[in-house]
């Protein structure tokens, strides 16, 4: 894959656009600034990171999150995803004998952080609420018998992503040391120089020219138009929807019936 930088990018617009190197700092600020729209709802940069869980089981934020894709760990070759849980409370109690935040309990004692299959206490990620005891109500041949009525398959575990503590709390009782998180970044971090898709470029030079003419607060002027029209280019050109895989789409919604 071929990635494009700022600084070639800015370059470029100085050279088609016949300025000297003394306009650089304002075609760059113009070019980050498109980068930073452009990486919400077109580039969507994803940005995949391992990040550590602290002793009250929180993880900060990197400085470009924007939303987060997934948070998981890893699990027998492959990365084990934990759902959204919007019941976890954001509040951190305050202690004003000791000057410091209280920790909810974790567990402590026979905590094995290497241990993928038993999670808050019982497979409860795969197996749901009632874990093993799933396989408790069997007949002589293995076959499940029921009567776990009011049972449900979901789990409890999972994460909450709290931005205004600019951390992610994960649900009482996760036991591993870190967690696996993929986010959709601003664009604005130092390792942005190689992340650039380069089908972009025309894109940021139509934001540059838009924001330096005199119509730079006119969305209808022609500059404006030309940017808009480059941004829905870029859609077009990132879409990787093809032929085969909307014929795919339509097979797939059919299905064999009873002929009466």
């Amino acid at each position: 894959m071929v990635l494009a930088t700022l600084d070639e990018i800015t370059r470029r617009g100085l050279i088609e656009s016949g300025l000297p190197i003394h306009y650089y700092l304002e075609y760059m600020v113009h070019g980050a600034t498109c980068l930073r729209e452009l990486s919400f709802d077109t580039l969507k940069i994803v940005n995949t990171v391992e990040l550590p869980v602290n002793d009250y089981g929180a993880v900060d934020l990197p400085d470009d999150f924007v939303d987060d894709v997934s948070c998981g760990f890893y699990g027998n070759g492959v990365l084990q995803k934990l759902p959204h849980q919007s019941s976890i409370s954001p509040l951190r109690k305050y202690d004003p004998t000791t000057g410091q935040f209280t920790k909810p309990s974790y567990p402590k004692n026979n905590v094995n952080p290497n241990n993928v299959n038993n999670i808050y206490g019982g497979n409860e990620l795969f197996l749901g609420s009632l874990g093993i005891f799933w396989f408790w109500n069997v007949n002589d041949f293995g076959e499940p018998t029921g009567r776990f009525f009011g049972a449900t398959g979901g789990t409890s575990i999972g994460y909450k992503v709290i931005k205004e503590r600019r951390q992610i709390q994960m649900s009482l009782g996760f036991e591993r040391k870190s967690v696996v998180l993929q986010y959709i970044s601003s664009g604005q971090s130092v390792d942005t120089a190689s992340q650039i898709d380069i089908q972009a470029i025309q894109c940021i030079r139509a934001w540059q020219e838009w924001k330096r003419s005199p119509n730079s607060n006119n969305d209808y002027s022609p500059e404006a138009i030309s940017f808009y029209n480059n941004k829905k280019r870029l859609r077009a050109r990132l879409s990787g929807l093809t032929l085969v895989d909307i014929k795919n789409t339509l097979r797939n919604g059919y299905t064999a019936a009873i002929k009466n």
